[in-house]
């Protein structure tokens, strides 16, 4: 069967070969009204030959980059992403990692059912569906590229994610608890937690430069765009211990009894944390100030949009944030219904 003109043609190599059918395109045309081709790929049966230009006239592709393993696609994202001024998470590396079965293998032709495998062998459910997540972030990047449009990691399976029961808030009775221990280091961390939704590193790396007690609220954060550089209101209550830590006049806010800085979450959890002998903090963890918070202010009625900004959460409704004065008054107006 004679194929159409521009399609490309497929013809048998001399030789003993594995592959022994070729697949040619049409680039172009030189001055003389020449076709110029280029080699598509090398087949070990006629029929896969013409299936594989088939698929390339469906939806053109761009064949120096054809042949890229997954590995290097990776390194090519990770460069494109960082001269966006975006870094690579640490859990789309780690999905990487287990991904490494495929990392030479040719990016086109990996499929569903080798990724599917891999997922199956994930022994930990949001690890197996950030290695969805991160095929499907290089389907991306390979279409933007013109080397595939096709993304087989649309049909891959991953395992439901169960809700995690790891923190839990702070009830009433523990609050009072901590509040009679107000001046232990451990529980006045808490405290300060659950009244600002602070996760426990951005308390520690919080800055005396950045409270603004007149004002009552705090500028830190750290992890999403949102996150970071939000501004965290003082409720009442607190307001007496921040005002105590921030007139000590050192570079951090929360520092320990000589007055010096902690280092970090995993230092502080073994100085004090875990040393504690108040029942309330011995029954839970740092982070769980931050559950205790988001909870309160849900009790408390207050929107979501108010909430997601206070903690520091991602939304599509937030967008590109502009603190106001009235804004931030709103967000110190909001803790300060939190009935805890």
């Amino acid at each position: 069967m004679r194929l159409p003109n521009g399609y490309g043609s497929v013809y048998k190599m001399g030789g003993k070969r594995r592959r022994p059918y070729a697949a040619v395109i049409v680039c172009g045309w030189d001055d003389d009204g020449k076709p110029q081709r280029k080699y598509l790929g090398y087949y070990p049966t006629k029929k896969d030959a013409l299936t594989a230009l088939a698929n390339y006239n469906a939806k053109p592709y761009k064949i120096e980059d054809h042949g890229i393993t997954l590995a290097a696609l990776w390194e090519r994202w990770k460069e494109y992403r960082a001269e966006r001024g975006k870094s690579v998470p640490s859990g789309y590396k780690s999905a990487f990692k287990r991904l490494k079965p495929l990392h030479e293998h040719t990016f086109v032709d990996i499929t569903t059912l080798q990724m599917q495998t891999i997922i199956d062998d994930c022994d930990k459910a949001p690890s197996a569906r950030l290695i969805k997540v991160v095929m499907s972030l290089l389907y991306k990047y390979a279409a933007f590229l013109d080397i595939t449009t096709e993304n087989r990691a649309v049909p891959l399976e991953t395992p439901t994610v169960q809700a995690s029961t790891m923190h839990q808030p702070f009830t009433h009775d523990e609050l009072m608890e901590l509040w009679k221990n107000a001046n232990d280091t451990a529980a006045r961390f808490a405290l300060l937690t659950c009244y600002t939704g602070m996760r426990p590193t951005e308390l520690l790396i919080m800055k005396n430069d950045d409270v603004h007690m007149d004002e009552r609220y705090m500028v830190g954060g750290i992890k999403t765009k949102n996150g970071i550089h939000r501004h965290i209101p003082i409720a009442k209550k607190i307001l007496p211990i921040v005002q105590e830590m921030h007139e000590h006049g050192g570079t951090y806010l929360f520092v320990d009894a000589d007055g010096k800085a902690i280092p970090n979450a995993k230092k502080f959890r073994e100085a004090y944390w875990n040393v504690s002998t108040i029942p309330a903090i011995q029954n839970h963890l740092p982070h769980d100030g931050r559950h205790t918070c988001a909870t309160a202010l849900d009790n408390a009625n207050v929107n979501r949009k108010t909430i997601q900004l206070i903690l520091g959460h991602t939304s599509q409704e937030i967008g590109e944030r502009v603190y106001t004065h009235k804004t931030t008054q709103q967000l110190v107006e909001a803790i300060d219904r939190l009935i805890l």
